[in-house]
């Protein structure tokens, strides 16, 4: 199994204005860092809440005997919320090209968290060859830049002070010193514990 960006955001969901403002920051010349550490903030925040804050595609992928769990219900749970549409499935099965699963075979239950995909009624999973990746769920996920939720927008703002207050030392260790209000305005949107 595995998830992989395919499209990245087009843009951060803080400006380099929004960004400096808030950390009262009145000259350009860190202007190029400012943008990288607000990428970070924002990475951090994706990685922490299994969410991708902007809108961007996605690929992932499950392996042969997907997708049944440990108690049999044929799920395909994907990893990152809040997920907007389904692209595609596409499946080997030994032929050239990858066949795609057709949207009338399969029911996508999304929103801003547990988003799956079960086979539509009546309907089976195809048969995939039995090696690793067997199946590719393209999917779309995160929200256009004003819709972002102003919590983990607030987080991302805090976290960027927080990075660039001390852009001296290891960005590594100001990553393990996370101010107390970045965790209590993410830590409603961190997943809890799925039972498939």
């Amino acid at each position: 199994m595995g998830l992989t960006l395919v499209t990245g955001p087009a843009q951060e969901p803080l400006t380099l204005e929004q960004a400096k403002l808030h950390a009262r920051i009145d000259t350009d010349d860190d202007d190029k860092l400012i943008v990288e550490l607000i990428k970070a903030a924002r990475r951090w925040v994706e990685t922490q809440t299994h969410r991708a804050l902007i809108t961007s595609t996605w690929d992932y992928s499950v392996d042969w005997n997907w997708p049944i769990n440990n108690i049999g219900q044929q799920k395909i749970r994907l990893p990152i919320n809040p997920v907007a549409s389904i692209t595609s499935i596409v499946y080997q099965d030994g032929t050239s090209p990858d066949p795609t699963l057709a949207a009338a075979d399969y029911t996508a239950v999304l929103g801003d968290f547990n988003s799956y995909i079960v086979p539509a009624y009546n309907v089976e999973w195809p048969t995939t060859r039995c090696v690793p990746e067997a199946a590719t769920v393209r999917f779309i996920a995160g929200q256009a830049v004003g819709a972002v939720d102003p919590a983990l927008l607030m987080g991302v703002t805090m976290l960027f002070t927080h990075l660039y207050e001390r852009r001296d030392a290891a960005v590594e260790k100001a990553l393990h010193e996370i101010p107390y209000g970045v965790e209590a305005l993410i830590s409603p949107y961190r997943p809890a514990a799925v039972i498939s």
